[in-house]
Formats: structure tokens, sequence, C-alpha cells
């Protein structure tokens, strides 16, 4: 087994903060750009704070995605076309930042793209197979876009919390939060996890990711070891999520055996493009024992490698084979055809696996079938994939500028979505949007205006239920726009109610997550910070509806032992 060794990468991130009249920052993630050697604003959070110094008040709002464009009216118009996987030339001219997730109301995705499905199923289905398949082709453009969106943002923050000195400026609740968001935010009802728990669903996808990852390293390794193939390593600093396979140019054309299985690619042994290859590749040395060293280092010998593969480590059950750098259009063919299916059958035939059982458990027994003998059958984790590794080919000075060009290359026909972007000028057109965005925020009727409504609907959320707010919304339904709800602080009332109520809020998801964790409570948490949340809950107003059910848990301490009782969270 011959293995390559990888190198550490220094991402160089930091991030920019920017004051918002009326009490708030905007906080930039900014990466050193690949061409011209300033920096490209990658990701933007625009964080709540009511205008004070105080963290335990603040609160989260929006996402934006800078190196994310808008699709042009031709883009849009492609994306209705079923059987159409190619992105046009023409682009938006909109300098506009994309927000791709609202974290103060994380629940709204999930209602749209319910009512969204529900229209189409219910409306437009019934109108014809061609209207039929333009709409579900266009439904499915937009979800993998915004898919993709979050995937990339959720590598930029995941990148940089490797080192944890770049990311100062938020606490280790919000960055998991933002975290947990973005990963929550691609499945269908991920937006609907509550504040609490957060926390559990970051690190129970985080304990599988690494899990998964593992699983795949190993499996990988022993691929490429069974078939003579050097193994290397690829990602940032000790994350390492991706994979390269190489074949020692002197072994092409030796009769060693191979096993394609969990690989995807053809035997490389007899390829006679690889005997007369001219592309990409190194020239390594190693010892005898297969370990690789510094040039001329004793009796090491030279070996010249021609890369084979680029894996990503991160997909379920099996390496995910992202470029097969001898057949350059193998994926995307793989992901034309699976569209290509979903249009004929969903599309054109209306035939969907909820509608019709008989293909729901053909297609399930196939898939099942199919995933067991290695196929990488998920299509929303191969979407993930692909926009993982873009963006962090993107960031990673580390890798050789000659892999990283001819692996972008190899990328870039990747694209089978009339809505995505081409990778060419990012970092240009990204200093446009973020002044765009900057400008935004410095104008009094443009986010302070927003975050004035965002506010004043928060405190609606706190005062009134599920109900209320329903029958609140259908009214003004009715009255097309007639009546609209406000509450009736306005300014600094505003404020100062909003900074009563998060911090109530934050004291009983303190004191839920402690009684929800050990009956003695004292035994594993500080027994000071659990009584200064009580007395911060005795002095300070709850929320109206939480008050009925605070009068029926009193807190008290009793002989020097916790005995808490649990005001529930408003959420």
């Amino acid at each position: 087994m011959f293995q390559v060794t990888a190198s550490a990468a220094d991402l160089n991130l930091r991030i920019e903060c920017v004051s918002v009249p009326g009490g708030a920052e905007l906080l930039t993630v900014l990466a050193p750009a690949l061409d011209d050697g300033g920096e490209v604003p990658l990701v933007s959070v625009l964080r709540d704070t009511l205008g004070d110094a105080d963290p335990q008040n603040d609160r989260l709002r929006s996402v934006w995605m800078l190196t994310s464009d808008s699709p042009s009216v031709l883009q849009r118009l492609a994306a209705t076309v079923p059987f159409f996987y190619w992105r046009p030339g023409s682009k938006s001219t909109k300098p506009e930042a994309t927000k791709v997730l609202d974290l103060s109301n994380a629940n709204a995705s999930v209602w749209s793209s319910l009512a969204r499905s529900l229209t189409s199923v219910m409306a437009i289905d019934s109108t014809g197979p061609m209207i039929r398949a333009s709409t579900r082709r266009y439904l499915t453009n937009v979800g993998d876009r915004r898919r993709a969106q979050l995937v990339d943002a959720l590598t930029v923050l995941s990148q940089m919390g490797e080192d944890s000195d770049s990311r100062d400026a938020f606490s280790d609740a919000e960055w998991f939060e933002i975290q947990a968001r973005l990963m929550l935010g691609g499945q269908t009802f991920g937006g609907l996890v509550t504040q609490e728990k957060l926390p559990d669903a970051y690190m129970t996808r985080r304990s599988q990711q690494l899990q998964m990852r593992g699983h795949n390293w190993e499996l990988l390794r022993q691929s490429a070891d069974r078939n003579g193939l050097y193994f290397e390593p690829l990602g940032p600093g000790a994350s390492q999520t991706y994979a390269l396979l190489w074949i020692a140019r002197e072994d092409v054309g030796s009769n060693h055996d191979f096993d394609e299985q969990f690989l995807e690619i053809q035997n490389p042994y007899n390829d006679n493009r690889l005997s007369t290859w001219s592309g990409f590749s190194v020239t390594r040395w190693y010892d005898p024992t297969g370990r690789q060293v510094e040039p001329h280092t004793g009796d090491a010998v030279e070996r010249e490698l021609i890369p084979l593969a680029l894996y990503s480590l991160d997909y379920p059950r099996v390496p995910l084979r992202l470029v097969d750098f001898r057949r350059a259009r193998a994926a995307r063919s793989r992901e034309m055809m699976g569209h290509a299916m979903s249009d004929f059958v969903t599309g054109l035939l209306g035939v969907t696996k909820w509608g019709n059982w008989p293909y729901w458990a053909a297609s399930s027994t196939w898939t099942f079938v199919r995933t067991r003998h290695g196929t990488p059958t998920n299509g929303a984790k191969r979407l993930e994939a692909y926009a993982s590794v873009r963006r962090w080919l993107a960031l990673d000075h580390s890798v050789d500028p000659s892999l990283r060009l001819e692996l972008q290359q190899r990328l870039e026909v990747m694209g089978v979505n009339p809505l995505d972007r081409s990778g060419g000028g990012e970092a240009w057109m990204a200093r446009q949007r973020y002044e765009t965005l900057l400008a935004y925020a410095a104008d009094v009727n443009g986010l302070p205006a927003r975050l004035a409504k965002d506010r004043a609907s928060e405190l609606k959320t706190y005062r009134h239920g599920v109900w209320v707010r329903s029958g609140l919304k259908a009214a003004t339904v009715a009255s097309i726009g007639g009546y609209s709800h406000r509450e009736s602080e306005r300014g600094t009332e505003l404020v100062a109610s909003l900074d009563n109520q998060r911090r109530t809020v934050r004291e009983q998801q303190f004191l839920k997550t402690v009684a929800g964790s050990t009956k003695q409570p004292e035994l594993v948490w500080n027994v000071d910070e659990i009584r200064r949340a009580e007395q911060a809950l005795s002095n300070t107003l709850r929320p109206a509806r939480s008050d009925k059910t605070a009068e029926r848990y009193p807190t008290r301490a009793t002989n020097g032992s916790l005995a808490f009782g649990l005001p529930l969270s408003t959420e």
C-alpha cells in the first residue's frame, strides 16, 4: 500500500464586522482570492444585538451567500424546460446578495415549500403532461439550487470552524446554531426543529458525518491497497473529507488484478490512454516500505503518479466518485439520466411514489439493490458533495494550483441545473454584491427598516400562540391587506420588550435543558448558574404566554439541595 502524505490547509479566513443602524451587526467571512491577491467576501450573517454590548440578548437573523447571484430571466425560462440540463450563457446583471436562510424564522421555508408542492399537485398537475413536467422541473431546479447554496455556506463556516481563533466574533452557541440550521435547511421538515433541540441535532449529524467519513476512508484505502493504487487524503486542516487515487506510470500495462467495486472507475492497468498520458501528473519519492519521503532520500525511488479519480468521503455508505480523470463526463451522464427518468415518469406520465404503490415498491427495491452493491443512488447527497468540493477548491490554498485548475475544469461540466452559476469571475462579482449589501445595510429604508419589521414579528410570536397568529394572518389575507395586526410598542419600547422576552426565553431554555439532562442536576451542572437563572426569571417579566405555566412550576431551594420547577419555553 502506498499512501501520499497530505499537507495541512491554511485557509486564512477572517470575519469583518459592520454596524447596522438600529442596533445590529453584519458579520462577513472573507477569504484570500486566488486570482488577484485581494479578498473575496463569502458569507454574511446579520446579528440583532438590540443596540447593546450584552451577548445574552443577541439573536441571529439572516444568512447571505455573496458568491451566488440571482438567476437571469433566460435561466428561469430554461429551468422550466423538461430534459434541458445545461446552463444558458446569460447571467443576471443585478449585483444583489442572495439570502439563503432566515435564522429567526426557519420554519417559513418549510411552509412555503409545502405550499408550492400542494399547489403543484392540486392545481397544476391536472392541466396536462407538458405543464406538469415543466412545473415539476422548475420546482426541482429551484430546490436543488437552494440546497447547493446552503451547502456552500455550510462549507465556508465549517472550514472556518477548524480554527477557533478565526471565529471569535461568534459565540459557541451561535456557531452551532448557524451550522445546525444550514444542515437542516435542506431537509423537508428541518426548519421545524426548535431552538433548544438545535445543539442535539447538530451533534447527532456531526457524529454521523464523522463516523461515515471514517468508514469511507477505510473502505477506499483498502480498495486502493487491494488494487495497488496510491491513496491521498485531501481537505482543510484535519478534516480531510476528500481523497485522490493515483497510479504509477510504470505500473500501467502490468497484469495486476483490479476490482472496481466501490471505485466506479475502469481498469487503469490495461488502459492505453494512461500509457500515453500527457495530462496532469506529479513526481513523488518512496522508500522501500512504500512511505513517501523527501526527494533523493537514501534508497528512495522516484515515481510519476497519474491521477485517476477524486472521491468524497462524506457520502453515506460508500465513497462518492466526484471526478474521473479519464471519463470527464461520466458523472454528468449519471446525473442527466436520473433527471431524465424523473422528468419522464413523474413529469410526463404523472406517476409518483406516493400515488402509485406498485411503482413505489419497484423503485424502492431497485434502489435498495443498487445501494447494496455500492451505487450512489442519493441524488440530494450527490448534489451536496459537488457543491462542497467546489467551495473547498476555491478556499484551500494548499492544493497544487495545477491540480486545482484541473479539478475545477472537470467539476464545471457537472452543471445540469440551468439556475446554477459558473465559477468564473466569482471574486469580482462577490465584491460587487458585498458593496450592494453594505449600501442596503446603511440605508435607513433598507436593512434597518427590515430589521424593525422582523422585531415586531418576533414580539408578536412571543405574545400570541400559533392559533392566534394564524387567525391574524387570515384576517390580513381576507381583508386583502386592509388589516394588519401590529403590537403597540415602537422604537425603544419595542427594544425593551424584546430584551425582556429574549432573556426570559434564554433562561427558560437553559433550565429546561438542565431538567431534562439528569434527575440530580446539582451533581452535573453548576448550581450557582442554575440559581442565577432561577433568580433572573423571578425578577424578570415573563412572556405573557408562559405566566400560567410558570405558576404551575414554582422555583425553590430546599436544604441546600436543588429542587426547581421549570417554566415552559415560549417557542
